[in-house]
């Protein structure tokens, strides 16, 4: 059995009335990329933030690489990087000062490949924090993250800010680390095009509790959209197990099913002497009907 390097069990987690968090089971096998995506308010950065140790659970128990998320040693955090929604730091300083005081707190901190990762990122080392745009402070977390070289990162919407070269750099960044060094990510983001490249992996949160988990590949072969044009009209609403959504206009209709095998299209067909069309959807396409 893989290691698995993130991993919540039952994890509840409430703001006063609101409950953010209800249940959230959710297990992330070393060396993997997975994907989080949720609409804005489902809770991924209340999660990241539990995971982190930031948030104390309501109940439930939160582990990474092996230690309570609530009692994090110090030898983990030294395997961990993290790239927030935005910069945290003191914008006073300058690039290279912020580099140099976060460096200080690491033991594996790679001097050369921040030097390197400036310079590939066009950040000048001399420039005041408080001077950068919104993209250039998010590439600057992202080196910062990268710094020590981590054997687990967790980003929270890290290249919202980034224009679509630096997020390309970036994504090869996430490639290499964990094609070369079997790095771990979790990757929480709205561009689920960048998801699509990168990520083995896809979790969906929804309404406080994970609504999917498992391979890119899968989750692709299990919602499709299937258009069925029958020679007598058709009932609505269809008797078709596990719909996500249905439109049904006399003989035609444009259903989403979850888990709807072949088997199940061809008796659907022989019953209403009916052609079907099956079509794939991308992962934005699949997000958008899971989240209905």
């Amino acid at each position: 059995m893989s290691e698995i390097a993130l991993k919540l069990d039952g994890v509840h987690k409430r703001f006063g009335s609101k409950e953010v968090l209800r249940g959230i089971n959710l297990s992330v096998p070393a060396g993997s990329i997975m994907g989080l995506i949720g609409k804005n308010g489902a809770g991924k950065s209340t999660l990241i933030k539990c995971l982190l140790g930031f948030l104390k659970l309501d109940a439930g128990k939160a582990t990474i690489l092996g230690d309570s998320s609530w009692d994090l040693s110090g030898e983990t955090k030294q395997r961990i990087g993290y790239v927030p929604q935005t910069l945290a730091g003191f914008r006073w300083m300058k690039v290279e000062t912020m580099l140099e005081y976060t460096g200080a707190f690491y033991s594996r901190w790679n001097q050369e490949k921040v030097k390197n990762l400036l310079s590939e990122w066009d950040l000048d080392p001399g420039a005041r924090i408080s001077r950068l745009s919104e993209g250039e402070q998010q590439k600057l977390s992202i080196v910062q993250a990268l710094g020590h070289e981590p054997d687990l990162f967790i980003f929270d919407e890290p290249v919202a800010s980034l224009d679509p070269l630096a997020r390309r750099k970036f994504l090869k960044q996430i490639i290499d680390l964990n094609m070369n060094e079997n790095r771990t990510t979790l990757f929480s983001t709205h561009i689920t095009s960048d998801l699509e490249r990168v990520a083995g992996e896809i979790a969906i949160l929804k309404d406080g509790v994970i609504a999917y988990q498992g391979d890119m590949a899968a989750l692709q072969e299990r919602i499709r959209r299937l258009h069925i044009h029958s020679s007598c009209d058709l009932p609505d609403p269809l008797p078709l197990p596990r719909i996500l959504r249905s439109e049904v206009d006399h003989s035609n209709a444009t259903v989403t099913v979850d888990g709807f095998g072949d088997d199940e299209i061809r008796k659907f067909q022989e019953s209403f002497s009916a052609g079907i069309d099956v079509e794939q959807l991308n992962l934005e396409e699949i997000f958008l009907e899971v989240s209905r």
